[in-house]
Formats: C-alpha cells, structure tokens, sequence
C-alpha cells in the first residue's frame, strides 16, 4: 500500500514539475511580478479551500475509523458478557443463549466481515440470531430476584451489542459521496493548474514548488481513499476481536 502511494504521489509530482518546466520555458520572465500579483490572489482562495476540504475529510474519516475500531471491540466484550449473563439463566434460555451467540460470532465473522471489506451490504441473517435471544430472555420466568437481576443483565447486554452492531455496519458504508469527489479533484486539478501559472526569476525553484504541492495534494487525496472504509483498504479493521472470543465461547 505504501509503494503505491509513493507510486501516486511521484506520478503526479513528476508530471506537475514537467509541466511547470516547459510552460517557464515557454514564458517570459520579466512579466513575472504582474502575473504572481493576479495568479496568486486567485490560487490563495482555491488552494486554501482545496486544503480545508481535503483536512476536515481526512479528519472525519479517521474519526470514523477510530470509532469503528471502538465498536468493534465493545461488540464482542459485550456479546462475550451477554454469554455469561446467559449462563446464569435456567434452561432452555441457557442453551439457546450460548448457540445464537456463537453463530451470530460464526456469521460476523465469516460473512459479514468479507462483505464490509468489499463495501458490499449486509443482509440480516445475524439479527435473527440476536433476536432469537431477545425472545429467549423475553419467555425466562423469574424465580426469583437474583434470576431477575440475571434477565436485566442480559437484556442489557443484548442492547449494547445491538448498539455496537449498528456503529460498526454503518462504518462499512461510509465511503465519500460523488460529489465530495469532484469537489476533492476539481479543487486539486485547479490549484495544481493555477501553481502552474506563476512566473519567477527560478525556473528551478518554480519545478520543486510545484512538483511538492502537486505531491502533498495527491498524498491527500490518496489517503482519504484509502481509509475511507475501515475494513478494507489501508485501514484494514479485522474481526480478531470475535475470533478470541469465539475460541473462548465453544
């Protein structure tokens, strides 16, 4: 992934810096300072933009990671803690409990996980596991207070995983909309063309600065694309979490 990256951002750097080289070659260098006075105030707003864009992107999908990597984790502590809570109810709410928690474990695992990591949907084949044990804890009769406090506890339980489940799916589908990129790539092609445009004493200087901004905007860019779905990609989020505890529940 990173040689890619380094692949992207050298492409983009180098063509910016070939283009900047023969468009000085082909200026004149005494109209530099009435072409830096009329490019720049316009490349100041649109690369400004471009750069508050592309921040508050990457921002909010990192967020979305760290708060996907998060869900993840509660959700299987807490479908681990919603086994023990089972446990403590009588039977047949006992057994149903610990088999519907090990395959909703078995279908995370083997069908959900490739599904968000291919930012595909999810069907719903895992809540009919959750919901069996909703109706299980439903129909225990309490015998007795600490039966009861048990039945609470597990429902609990079951919330948080619901809770827990909804974040970490929502996490697979949260890739940028169309719009926000062409927004992303319109700004980054206008701010490169229009460095392009500045005129100077240097042509030297005027290649490096070009071919560097035309690098930090394509790393942008090519990060946000990497990371925008926490399963797959750069990101990579995998299902450790269920695997230990699904060692643990059989």
């Amino acid at each position: 992934m990173l040689w890619e990256a380094l692949l992207w951002v050298v492409l983009i750097a180098g063509l910016a810096g070939t283009c900047a080289y023969y468009l000085r070659r082909r200026g004149k260098g005494h109209e530099g300072e009435s072409v830096n006075e009329s490019v720049g105030q316009v490349f100041t707003l649109v690369a400004g933009l471009q750069v508050v864009l592309a921040s508050f992107l990457l921002i909010g999908v990192l967020d979305t990671n760290s708060a996907a990597e998060k869900a993840v984790s509660d959700e299987a502590d807490r479908l681990l803690a919603l086994q023990w809570a089972g446990d403590s109810l009588p039977e047949p709410a006992r057994s149903t409990i610990s088999a519907s928690v090990r395959r909703y474990t078995g279908e995370v695992i083997e069908v959900e996980w490739p599904a968000m990591k291919a930012a595909k949907e999810v069907d719903d084949t895992a809540w009919t596991e959750l919901s069996e044990v909703r109706t299980a804890i439903a129909a225990t009769p309490a015998a007795d207070e600490w039966q009861r406090s048990r039945q609470i506890a597990a429902a609990d339980r079951l919330w948080e995983v619901y809770e827990a489940r909804q974040t970490r799916v929502e996490a697979a589908g949260s890739t940028l909309s169309p719009m926000m990129w062409v927004a992303l790539m319109l700004g980054a092609l206008l701010s490169i063309g229009l460095s392009l445009m500045f005129a100077g004493t240097s042509a030297r200087v005027h290649v490096v600065v070009v071919a560097s901004f035309a690098a930090v905007v394509t790393f942008m860019i090519y990060t946000i694309y990497q990371l925008q779905n926490p399963y797959g990609r750069a990101a990579k989020i995998g299902p450790d979490a269920f695997t230990t505890i699904l060692a643990q529940l059989t």
